[in-house]
């Protein structure tokens, strides 16, 4: 109810306050699990990914922001569990492969963490190393205009387009075979980043 409820007020909010437009919505599975990956520069990507869909996603968050009380709550109401970020975080792997087991869908952000001037960054391997093992369409996407609208460090809102591009499912299994070490993890990686450059 409450990710509904989320969904419902941030996507007339951001229609209304920020021009959001959504390109290519008919490449999100209708069914089964598929790994959400785009390009990190806010925090607004998030939302804006959340409302781009007509499908309820998961996330995995800082795990820091869970230690806030309302914050923590919020986060767990609309589907996210806590990563560490510093060090492999090999329980969130887990319970990352367990939604996407279930069949359901997963938002990644190949860069890990958002950039500081917008600009696209390098992928870092974890991705790769989930979308290996669970065997799911990785859907890329792209959205400009959100780092405008709130770059990190700023507070306050600006009122700025926003369109999110998303591509079409690349499928892992089929272009990547033989996943057993990291530099095989990080190529995966980099071809998601590829396509998500592509779509900028």
């Amino acid at each position: 109810m409450w990710y509904f409820i989320g969904w419902v007020f941030f996507l007339i909010f951001f229609k209304a306050y920020l021009n959001l437009k959504v390109i290519g919505r008919e490449n999100i599975p209708k069914k089964g699990a598929f790994i959400f990956a785009s390009n990190h520069s806010s925090y607004l990507d998030p939302i804006i990914l959340g409302v781009s869909v007509y499908r309820s996603l998961n996330y995995m968050a800082q795990e820091d922001l869970f230690t806030r009380p309302f914050l923590g709550w919020a986060l767990r109401k609309v589907h996210s569990f806590p990563v560490r970020r510093e060090e492999n975080d090999f329980r969130a792997v887990r319970q990352a492969l367990n939604k996407l087991s279930e069949g359901k869908p997963l938002v990644i952000f190949p860069e890990g963490m958002r950039s500081k001037d917008g600009s696209l960054k390098r992928a870092k391997p974890g991705i790769g190393f989930i979308a290996a093992k669970a065997k799911v369409p990785v859907v890329p996407a792209y959205i400009k205009g959100a780092f405008d609208a709130l770059p990190k460090g700023v507070s306050t809102l600006r009122r700025r387009p926003v369109t999110i591009h998303i591509g079409k499912p690349i499928s892992v299994d089929n272009a990547h075979s033989g996943t057993k070490d990291k530099d095989a993890y990080q190529k995966i990686s980099d071809a998601i980043m590829h396509r998500i450059t592509e779509l900028s």
